[in-house]
C-alpha cells in the first residue's frame, strides 16, 4: 500500500513538473500572440510577457508551497533556480561553444543581481523581522523589479549610458521608472498601422484560440504547482528529506530544464553573449518577483540556517560569476566545467547542512 502511494505521489510531482513548465510555454506563446494582435511591440512582449513568464514556473511552484506552508520550499526553488543559472545552464552552454559577452552585461544585469541578493540577505537577517520577509521589503522588491524592466525600456531610446549601474540606481531611487511607465502608456512604441480590415480576420480566428490556449495553460501551470507541492510534501514526509533540499535540488533543477535546453542551442549558433544576459535577468525577475509576491499574498518564516546557507551561497557564486565575466568577458569550456563543479559542490554543501549529515 505504501510502495503503491509513493507511486501515485511521485508520479504526481512529475506530471506537476511536465504541465508546469510546459504550461508556461503554451502560456507565452498565446499571450505573445495576443500582445500581437494588438499592436503591442516586440519589445515590450519581450520585457513584460517573455521575461515574467519564463519565471512563471519559480514564481507558481513558490506561491503554492507557501500556500502549503512551505515558505522554506519556496525560498529553496526561487534561489535553486537562481543558482542553477549562473553555474549549471551557464556551464552548460560554455560546454557546447564559449560565451561571450560585453560589458553591459556586466556593468548593469550582474551588478544589479548582487544588488538584490545583498538587499535580499539585509531583508532576511533584519532583526526586527528576523527570518521574514515583511510586505513592506517584499514591495520594494517588486518595485525594483518594475524599474529594472522600465531601465531595459528606458535605456534603449533615452540613455547612452544606460549600462551603468551608477546610473540605474539613481534611476530607482529617483522613481524616474514611474515617469518611463507614463510615457510608454502615453506613447506607446510599434502600435500597428493596420487597417480594420486587415484586422477583423485576426480578431475573429486568432484571438478567441489564443485566449481558450492562455486560460487552460494557466489552469495547467496551477494544477502543475499543485501537483508538485502535494508529491514533495509526500516525499519529504515518506523519506525524510527536508522540503528545501527537495526544492533546491529536484524541483529548481526541473524548472531550469528549458533553460538548459536553450543554453546549448544558443551557444552552438553563437548567441552566448544573448545567453548570459538571460540568465542574469531571470535571476533578477526570478528574485523580485517571487520573493516580492510570496511575502505579500502567504506570509511565513524561514529556516534562518538554511536561508542562510542559500544567501551566502548565491551571492558567492554571483560574484564569481562576475569576475568569470570579467577576467576576459567570454565564459570559456574550461570555466564551464568550473562553474558545473561549483552548482554540484553547492548541492553537496546544502544537502549535508541542511539535512545534518555532519551532526
Amino acid at each position: 500500500m505504501q510502495t503503491m502511494e509513493m507511486i501515485v505521489n511521485v508520479g504526481l510531482f512529475i506530471g506537476g513538473l511536465a504541465l508546469l513548465v510546459r504550461g508556461s510555454d503554451y502560456l507565452i506563446q498565446s499571450a505573445t500572440t495576443l500582445a500581437k494582435s494588438f499592436g503591442v511591440s516586440d519589445l515590450l512582449i519581450g520585457l513584460t510577457i517573455v521575461a515574467i513568464g519564463t519565471s512563471l514556473p519559480e514564481v507558481m511552484a513558490s506561491l503554492a508551497a507557501s500556500a502549503a506552508g512551505g515558505a522554506d520550499l519556496a525560498f529553496a526553488n526561487i534561489l535553486g533556480s537562481s543558482i542553477t543559472n549562473i553555474t549549471l545552464v551557464a556551464g552548460i552552454g560554455a560546454l557546447a561553444a564559449p560565451l561571450s559577452t560585453n560589458h553591459i552585461v556586466l556593468d548593469r544585469d550582474t551588478k544589479i543581481m548582487i544588488l538584490i541578493g545583498g538587499m535580499l540577505t539585509l531583508m532576511v537577517f533584519n532583526p526586527f523581522a528576523f527570518g521574514m520577509i515583511v510586505i513592506p521589503e517584499a514591495a520594494i522588491l517588486l518595485l525594483l523589479l518594475v524599474a529594472y524592466l522600465s531601465f531595459l525600456y528606458w535605456g534603449r531610446t533615452e540613455c547612452d549610458r544606460c549600462y551603468q549601474f551608477t546610473i540605474f540606481v539613481d534611476f530607482f531611487l529617483k522613481f524616474k521608472f514611474l515617469t518611463s511607465i507614463r510615457s510608454a502608456i502615453r506613447d506607446p512604441p510599434g502600435v500597428s498601422s493596420s487597417t480594420s480590415e486587415e484586422t477583423e480576420p485576426l480578431d475573429k480566428i486568432i484571438l478567441p484560440r489564443d485566449v481558450i490556449i492562455m486560460a487552460i495553460s494557466a489552469v495547467a501551470v496551477a494544477i502543475g504547482a499543485q501537483w508538485v507541492i502535494s508529491g514533495t510534501e509526500y516525499i519529504s514526509m515518506a523519506s525524510g528529506i527536508k522540503q528545501d533540499v527537495i526544492g533546491f535540488t529536484v524541483i529548481s533543477l526541473a524548472t531550469s530544464l528549458p533553460e538548459i535546453s536553450v543554453s546549448i542551442n544558443s551557444a552552438r549558433h553563437g548567441f552566448g553573449r544573448l545567453l548570459v544576459g538571460n540568465l542574469v535577468g531571470s535571476n533578477i525577475i526570478n528574485i523580485a518577483l517571487g520573493l516580492g509576491l510570496v511575502p505579500i499574498i502567504f506570509p511565513g518564516i524561514l529556516s534562518v540556517i538554511d536561508a542562510g546557507i542559500l544567501l551566502v551561497s548565491f551571492l558567492v557564486l554571483s560574484f564569481i560569476f562576475y569576475y568569470v565575466i570579467r577576467k576576459d568577458w567570454r565564459v570559456t569550456r574550461a570555466e564551464g566545467i568550473g562553474l558545473v563543479t561549483l552548482y554540484l559542490l553547492v548541492q553537496a554543501i546544502f544537502i549535508s547542512l541542511a539535512q545534518g549529515v555532519f551532526g
